[in-house]
């Protein structure tokens, strides 16, 4: 399989706010393996970069690390695919599922059958999703119900169990079910204070309303509760799930948190052998992601996937969600997603008119859909240098008047990672005035050539996983 990987930086139609973060945008990563001409995505986003190793750069670094190995793997086994990378990819769960559900949009596309088939489902009955209401001032928080009438359930950020006053608000404009999410910002003796207030103004479902180090006070509230107390943030991998048994009534899982659908699959047939109810949800992700996501829908009590509700800017088109959260899976094989590169969403993407070769390729940064750089990957071998099928040069930049740092960084580290993927361990380019703090900050040194000051990255031979070399 071949890989490609495109930048994107997402916004919502409001700041999203939790009781943990404020999101003005949220970058990330659309990953493509292709075979036969064919391709399947996946997404991963850089959000609590510290917890999941999911910044960009460190996203990049560990596609770099595996694209060896995804070039000897073949396309019809995803499962046996993820068995392969999971070791090598440890700690980077957004990255693994990324890779993961792509693997299975790839493997489902080439069988010509939709994902929910590929996995073997059930046919998708009627589908329905909870609708997310981000932390706000209540009266913003009631003009976003109000736009989204008619939703099977609303899911109330809150940010301490005494804030029943934003529920009481809320209740006046809608006879749904609450799903109230506490973001792990809540203390047991306000939370079981709050308990008999909640279940009379409609709350059917608490959500992860304590840190995940704090099992002593999930277990005592579960005893307490009349409302089932679901994990999220306790719940990542399938090592949490005996923990989550005892502590909690059921789990969110979220295939880029878990490493993608494989290990998801199998999270979800542990826990109803366990007795846990089973909720699906989303990161702060696009129709990539969601996809994917709404493909499970056969398979869990709940599916929060309203992601692609809130978000004013996309990848692109997949699943369809309606004004009141019914959920329409694409008639198409795999997710049925498909990308838009001339959307806004992309900041570094290829050139229009189709995605271009491996060597040759042109890629370009944009600004708001405005092209501000690009370059092409090409072979070239290092000037004073033996002839090496390893060695790309990242030629021809092009810069507009007032291109940021960042942005030049962002062009050269997705430039790197496709000279990587199509099986290149040197990357070269002259150095020119404009990029000298992007280029370094994409991971090239200087090095003297026969005739001008060159840059040059090299891939670190310990990180290398290649099994066609």
């Amino acid at each position: 399989m071949k890989l490609q990987a495109h930048e994107f930086r997402l916004t919502d139609h409001d700041v999203w706010r939790s009781a943990r973060e404020s999101i003005p945008e949220q970058p990330g990563l659309l990953i493509e393996l292709s075979a036969a001409g064919v391709s399947g995505w996946g997404e991963a986003v850089a959000f609590m970069t510290d917890r999941y190793n999911s910044a960009l750069a460190a996203m990049h670094d560990d596609l770099r690390r595996v694209a060896g190995t995804l070039r000897t793997l073949p396309a019809d086994d995803p499962e046996g695919t993820w068995a392969v990378l999971a070791p090598l990819l440890a700690g980077s769960p957004f990255t693994l599922a990324a890779l993961d559900v792509a693997a299975h949009d790839l493997a489902a596309r080439l069988a010509d059958v939709p994902l929910w088939k590929h996995l073997g489902a059930d046919p998708p009955g009627a589908l329905r999703s909870s609708y997310s209401i981000g932390l706000d001032e209540p009266a913003v928080m009631v003009r976003k119900l109000l736009g989204r009438p008619g939703w099977p359930a609303y899911k109330v950020k809150l940010a301490a169990p005494g804030d029943l006053h934003i529920l009481k608000a809320l209740r006046d404009h809608t006879d749904a079910p609450f799903y109230v999410d506490g973001n792990c910002g809540w203390d047991l003796p306000g939370t079981l204070a709050a308990l008999d207030a909640m279940v009379e103004l409609g709350v059917e479902l608490l959500e992860q309303p304590f840190p995940r180090e704090h099992w002593d006070d999930a277990r005592t509230l579960k005893e307490a509760s009349p409302i089932p107390v679901f994990a999220d943030e306790s719940i990542t991998g399938p090592d949490d799930l005996d923990a989550c048994a005892d502590a909690f009534d059921g789990v969110n899982l979220k295939l880029m948190k878990a490493g993608g659908i494989t290990p998801v699959l199998r999270m979800l047939r542990r826990a109803r052998v366990a007795g846990l109810g089973t909720m699906l949800g989303c990161m702060p992700e696009s129709s990539a992601g969601v996809s994917a996501t709404a493909n499970f829908g056969p398979y869990v009590d709940h599916l929060d996937a309203d992601s692609i509700a809130l978000l004013a800017v996309d990848t692109g088109a997949g699943v369809l969600l309606d004004d009141s959260g019914r959920i329409t899976l694409p008639d198409a094989p795999g997710t049925g997603f498909v990308p838009d590169f001339s959307g806004p969403a992309f900041t570094v993407r290829p050139t229009a008119g189709g995605l271009p070769d491996w060597d040759g390729g042109q890629l370009s940064a944009y600004r708001e859909g405005t092209e501000v750089a690009s370059v092409r990957v090409r072979r070239r071998p290092l000037p004073g240098g033996a002839p090496s099928e390893r060695v790309r040069q990242l030629a021809e930049l092009s810069t507009a008047g007032g291109v940021s740092d960042t942005e030049l960084t962002a062009l050269l580290r997705t430039a790197v990672t496709r000279a990587v993927a199509g099986g290149a361990d040197t990357v070269w380019m002259h150095a020119e005035p404009a990029v000298p703090a992007a280029a370094r900050a994409a991971g090239f040194t200087p090095h003297d050539g026969d005739t001008d000051p060159l840059l040059v990255w090299k891939a670190n031979p310990h990180d290398r996983h290649d099994h066609s070399a």
